[in-house]
């Protein structure tokens, strides 16, 4: 009897522990290679690093959207390689200038392991939200979300918060939110600053002649013209009604009293068309400029208010300037 030919209990236990061990390993081969498939199928960016910050798996969303080319896929490239691959090229929608601010943010809540979001927004309006979660081996799981579509709503509803409905200037709360930042630089740097208030002349005639609609139609062109003969720095608001108001930046009173006359030309020049009606407009104008006595935006406008006031009541059509001694009679 060859002895080489006698099996024992002990033998046919390791073989069929080593069949299941195959068994097993092959299995779990097919699903990581399932669950490969479907994370690289997600319209989320995944990228896996080590506890060194080498780049184990990327999949193919993240590829596509910062453009990674395959040939770069390489054992022991890091993250911040990554980042930078298209420095100085065009991959990248963000600017040359802020890519080192991005990946310095990055990194910053990789090392940290904060699951806190990073929301980065590109010139072409596309958005991303980045996310980090450490992982048991000190690794990092990073995500990127494509939350361009939520960003455009976002700035839909911001924009709807912050301009006239009727006109498309801002409104009288988002005008004086942005007049208080011009007041603070002001105050900081003591550079000229000055205001007008417009005001659409005989506009209840308009209303009570024409109706509604026509009244409406004179406020849309008298905002447009003063929104397209602005200074490039001057910001314009409806206060309410058929009044209007214009922050200048760095205008001294002479300045204001200036563009305010140049307004009122081309308003008075333009002809206004609501269906089959024309309608000549002209508008009063009063101008105020801040200075060391003045106490804050609010005071500027009743300055401004004031001003306004002695244009109506010397004739309209014109432009008056704030003076100190000017003050406007109680309603009544």
């Amino acid at each position: 009897m060859q002895l080489g030919a006698i099996r024992f209990p002990l033998d046919d236990r390791v073989a069929d522990a080593s069949a299941h061990a195959g068994a097993r390993i092959a299995d779990l081969t097919a699903q990581l290679s399932i669950l490969r498939a479907i994370v690289d199928d997600l319209n989320v960016g995944i990228v896996v690093l080590d506890a060194q910050r080498r780049v184990t798996f990327i999949n193919r969303a993240f590829r596509h959207f910062w453009r990674v080319p395959d040939d770069m896929i390489t054992d022991g490239l890091t993250f911040v390689r990554l980042m930078y691959h298209s420095r100085g090229s065009r991959t990248y929608a963000i600017s040359h200038d802020r890519l080192g601010d991005y990946v310095a943010r990055q990194m910053d809540l990789i090392r940290a392991g904060e699951e806190r979001p990073l929301q980065i927004r590109f010139p072409n309006g596309a958005a991303i939200q980045f996310r980090c979660k450490a992982l048991p081996d000190g690794g990092r799981l990073l995500t990127y979300g494509n939350v361009s579509e939520l960003a455009r709503q976002a700035d839909a509803f911001e924009q709807l918060a912050c301009v006239d409905g009727l006109t498309g200037v801002y409104n009288r709360r988002h005008f004086l939110t942005l007049a208080e930042i011009e007041w603070s630089r002001f105050q900081r740097y003591r550079r000229p600053l000055a205001l007008l208030m417009v005001d659409i002349d005989h506009f209840k005639s308009v209303n009570d002649r024409y109706g509604h609609d026509v009244g409406d139609t004179v406020i849309k062109s008298v905002a447009q013209m003063l929104q397209c003969h602005r200074r490039a720095s001057d910001i314009v608001g409806r206060l309410g009604g058929e009044e209007f108001a214009l922050m200048l930046p760095e205008a001294t009173l002479d300045n204001a009293a200036t563009v305010g006359e140049r307004l009122r030309r081309f308003v008075e020049e333009a002809a206004v068309k609501a269906g089959e009606i024309i309608l000549s407009v002209t508008v009063s104008i009063g101008a105020s400029a801040s200075d060391d006595g003045t106490a804050g935006v609010e005071a500027l406008l009743k300055q401004a208010d004031v001003a306004l006031y002695q244009a109506k009541h010397s004739g309209r059509n014109r432009v008056c300037r704030f003076e100190p001694r000017h003050e406007r009679p109680a309603d009544g």
